[in-house]
């Protein structure tokens, strides 16, 4: 009876240092800087980017941290007509990520299909290619999983406001930027459509999984979201 009543308290405790532990991680990725660049959009429209479905039951394997948020109707797929080389490879010195870049796009159910494998970066090949004129260059991948642990991303949310971002292109330029926001936002509340914009104001836009995980309920439940803009 001892036993049994040691046991019930260390898991008790078990769970609150859980508990803790994911508070202090959301608490870590508090929301900085801004990506509100309504005074820096061209007036110009564009075909709308097909909008992925960021939600489980994509064809990853690894969905534990997969980023996810109901299914959105979308256009007609067209990929990007931008004559610019596809990204092969992201480099950000913050946070020790030197990674391979993958093209993905909408599997059948409209989800976005992210590399299996997460130690890959996937750049959204039906939005833009980083170094376009215009609009949001996506580049999303797996914060970690149940087999294959810490991904790529795992540590996104610790990226702040100056730190540096390069893009390496198939053609061998490499594309600088600078992050000017990184947020926590809700799976249930990620604007897809800004987020995935093929107009407006030339930037690169980073997701993963963060904040609290609850395995009952699909996993994580918020996106880390950088936005970062081109050095000149």
């Amino acid at each position: 009876m001892l036993l049994v009543s040691v046991a019930v308290i260390i898991i008790s405790l078990g769970l609150i240092l859980v508990t803790q532990f994911q508070a202090r991680q959301s608490a870590e990725i508090s929301s900085v800087g801004t990506r509100d660049l309504a005074s820096l959009a061209t007036q110009e429209s564009a075909t709308p980017t097909p909008l992925p479905s960021l939600a489980p039951g994509s064809s990853t394997p690894v969905p534990s941290s997969s980023p996810s948020t109901p299914e959105l109707p979308s256009a007609n797929p067209t990929p990007s007509p931008a004559p610019l080389s596809a990204p092969v490879r992201v480099r950000i010195p913050r946070i020790d990520v030197n990674a391979k870049v993958l093209p993905v796009g909408l599997d059948k159910n409209k989800a976005l299909g992210i590399p299996a494998d997460i130690t890959k970066v996937g750049w959204y090949e039906l939005g833009v290619p980083p170094g376009a004129a215009q609009g949001s260059a996506v580049l999303v991948a797996h914060r970690d999983g149940r087999v294959q642990g810490h991904g790529v991303f795992y540590d996104l949310g610790q990226l702040s406001v100056g730190d540096k971002i390069a893009v390496t292109s198939a053609n061998g330029s490499v594309l600088r930027y600078r992050v000017v926001s990184r947020e926590l936002i809700s799976k249930k509340r990620l604007p897809l459509e800004e987020l995935f914009a093929i107009d407006g104001p030339a930037r690169l836009t980073l997701i993963s999984c963060g904040g609290y995980y609850d395995r009952d309920n699909g996993g994580y439940q918020d996106n880390v979201v950088v936005t970062a803009i081109p050095l000149a």
